[in-house]
């Protein structure tokens, strides 16, 4: 396993988010087995990935997303992405990151 950085960003999600996270999000080897192997608290899977890389899960689910019709799949992935960019904004790298 990856061993966890100081800008790594806390990751809490559900065995079903892991699912689609893997499915739609695309992520590397490496990526997938920290959030494979991550530990279950209260059956809830708590990993610690780099917001680079929850950016690029992301825009892979978002466009993913644009081939799905299913609605209800649709609401899942955009409930998901909700989840990733909190995730995403809670990081002190991110948060103090200037987009003007």
């Amino acid at each position: 396993m990856t061993e966890m950085t100081e800008d790594a960003s806390e990751l809490q999600l559900t065995p079903r988010e892991i699912k689609l996270v893997l499915k739609y999000g695309y992520p590397f080897p490496e990526q997938a087995e920290q959030l494979r192997s991550s530990p279950v608290r209260n059956g809830i899977h708590v990993a610690h990935i780099d917001p680079y890389w929850i950016s690029m899960w992301i825009a892979d689910i978002v466009r993913s997303a644009k081939e799905i019709r299913s609605q209800s799949l649709l609401e899942e992935l955009d409930a998901l992405c909700d989840v990733l960019e909190a995730a995403e904004q809670k990081n002190p790298r991110v948060r103090g990151l200037s987009l003007e």
